[in-house]
């Protein structure tokens, strides 16, 4: 739990420097937009200055979603607090494909008011800087994004290259009214800001499809399912499932073993899968196994049986006449294609008083044939 705890403060102080760094930039950017937007005479840098200040809450929603993600599981959370983290990326996806809207809707007034100034030049070099620095903003979250696996940060990360991207089509309408061709930075702004919804809707897509536990690529299952069946031990396997839980991937399966074996056996062999699955893939950090004596998807189901405290009480009403049962050291129940076989262990030395023991066994067995479910018994002596 301290070394889960250690990682969780890692990546939350990780994620949360990063974002104040975005921040700081972003609130420098602002001031610097609009303030030299109104005196350069620039309606869109002024704009792109608003939408800057508005990153600022973004970043706020990134520092908060990551505290609250990374926190380790708690009693009410057993499975941890990641999809926080999820959410909030959602959030930031709607976010983007608002922005997009915006710019659509900014640049529609402008064509239909045909009211649009020159911009001084000076306007140029602050729209040329914003656009270096959030693409710089970009490379330097991404990279911290991939590295964590971090949905939060990625949307952060291409909320960035947004920001750089509606940052050259100010640059670019500035440059085009300079130039003599104010409806330029308009047409730009449609197509660009459609650029920008539609990174929006896949962040906002992936996470919603992780939030409803959409399962892992399929190439990656089909590598999992490999190395299971190349575990000693295992015969089959069926009922894979996955599932994404902010950066980490939770895993659950059906495995086969040969169905005399015992209980301990079939749990050693359990964990050897875990263990070889979570050390494959390092964001797989929790695998449950569900032992299976058989493949219960196809054989028939034993689910209706009775237990071994109403199993016991029909054997001992069904043998009662031999007086050998009392001598029965062990019951072993296998519930095998919707049917009960029972191996009964008897003393080795039942067998020096002149009993048979074929005959014992025939009579073991021929005593339970009026119990429907029963369809073996076998006798073994130590």
């Amino acid at each position: 739990m301290s070394e889960q705890n250690n990682k969780a403060n890692e990546r939350y102080r990780i994620t949360t420097r990063i974002t104040i760094v975005g921040a700081v930039i972003n609130f420098v950017l602002a001031l610097l937009k609009i303030i030299i937007g109104i005196l350069g005479h620039s309606h869109a840098l002024v704009v792109d200055g608003i939408h800057s200040f508005s990153d600022l809450l973004s970043d706020g929603l990134v520092v908060w979603g990551a505290k609250q993600g990374n926190q380790i599981p708690d009693d009410d959370h057993p499975y941890g607090h990641a999809r926080i983290e999820t959410a909030f990326a959602a959030v930031l996806g709607g976010i983007l494909i608002s922005v997009g809207i915006g710019i659509i809707i900014d640049a529609t007034d402008r064509l239909a008011s045909g009211d649009i100034p020159v911009p001084e030049s000076m306007t140029i070099w602050v729209a040329l800087l914003s656009v270096l620095s959030k693409e710089a903003l970009y490379r330097y979250t991404i990279s911290y994004a991939i590295r964590l696996n971090s949905s939060l940060l990625k949307a952060n990360a291409w909320h960035h290259r947004s920001d750089a991207i509606s940052s050259i089509v100010v640059l670019t309408g500035i440059a085009g009214s300079i130039a003599g061709m104010p409806y330029l930075d308009a047409a730009a702004a449609v197509i660009v800001s459609m650029m920008i919804a539609k990174i929006g809707w896949d962040i906002a897509k992936e996470s919603i499809e992780e939030l409803v536990d959409k399962g892992l690529d399929p190439d990656k299952v089909q590598s999992i399912t490999q190395h299971i069946a190349d575990i000693p031990g295992v015969s089959r396997m069926h009922m894979l499932r996955t599932r994404q839980m902010g950066s980490e991937a939770l895993l659950d399966v059906h495995i086969e073993v040969e169905p005399h074996l015992s209980v301990s056996e079939g749990h050693r062999i359990s964990d050897e899968v875990s263990k070889k699955i979570t050390s494959t893939f390092s964001d797989i950090t929790q695998v449950l196994v569900h032992i299976d004596p058989e493949n219960d998807e196809e054989q028939s189901s034993c689910s209706n049986l009775p237990l071994r405290k109403d199993i016991l009480a029909d054997l001992d009403q069904c043998w009662a006449e031999i007086e050998q049962s009392k001598l029965i050291e062990e019951v072993t129940l296998h519930y095998l294609d919707g049917k009960v076989s029972v191996q009964i262990l008897m003393p080795l030395s039942i067998l020096s008083t002149c009993v048979d023991a074929d005959k014992l066994a025939a009579r073991f067995s021929e005593a339970v044939k009026a119990v429907e479910y029963i369809v073996t018994v076998e006798v073994r002596y130590r």
